[in-house]
């Protein structure tokens, strides 16, 4: 009996859970293959760059789901910290509490430019939005330029300590801590 069809989303998701698992150097075609339960040509006829497509296509994935999932709650209604909050709550979702890989970590280590790229951009949106809810809580633009910078390099910093030590305490800890370390007030 044939396999079902699967639609892009899904194989991509599939995808994104082998990326995470393994990271892209880990990542072989035959785990990839596996994941998807797509032979190798099926793979290359979708992605005819291979493994670089492969990650290209997730990282497109994801950058959307961060959109939608972390970025939205702070274009709501509510002050700044209760928007963060509610960030903070999907952050918490997205890592799995920690417990989940960051693909800005994962991907950036690898060689393909249009993935560096790709990092650069959703580092970037992360520190933008950052920026823009501390600009709104009354921070000077540089100011909050800088606690959005820093709150990426927390939340990142604390994904990659709580995956090398296995502990997920540190980002705990980093979520925490994030509606001071970006609102308040410049002193």
């Amino acid at each position: 009996m044939p396999a079902p069809l699967m639609s892009r989303e899904d194989v991509v998701k599939r995808l994104a859970g082998t990326f995470r698992r393994y990271g892209y150097a880990g990542a072989s075609l035959a785990r990839l293959s596996a994941a998807t339960g797509l032979g190798r040509a099926s793979l290359y006829h979708h992605f005819p760059g291979g493994k670089a497509d492969m990650a290209a296509a997730v990282v497109d994935y994801v950058r959307g789901w961060i959109r939608d999932t972390a970025f939205a709650p702070l274009h709501g209604d509510g002050a700044p910290e209760e928007r963060l909050n509610r960030m903070i709550l999907a952050l918490n979702e997205i890592y799995n509490g920690g417990e989940g890989a960051c693909f800005i970590d994962l991907f950036s280590i690898s060689d393909a430019d249009a993935l560096h790229q790709s990092m650069d951009l959703m580092v970037g949106e992360f520190i933008d939005e950052f920026a823009a809810l501390a600009g709104e809580a009354g921070l000077d633009p540089a100011t909050a330029r800088r606690r959005g910078e820093d709150a990426v390099i927390a939340v990142q910093g604390a994904l990659v300590v709580a995956r090398a030590t296995r502990n997920v305490e540190p980002f705990r800890r980093v979520l925490a801590a994030l509606p001071a370390r970006l609102l308040a007030a410049a002193g």
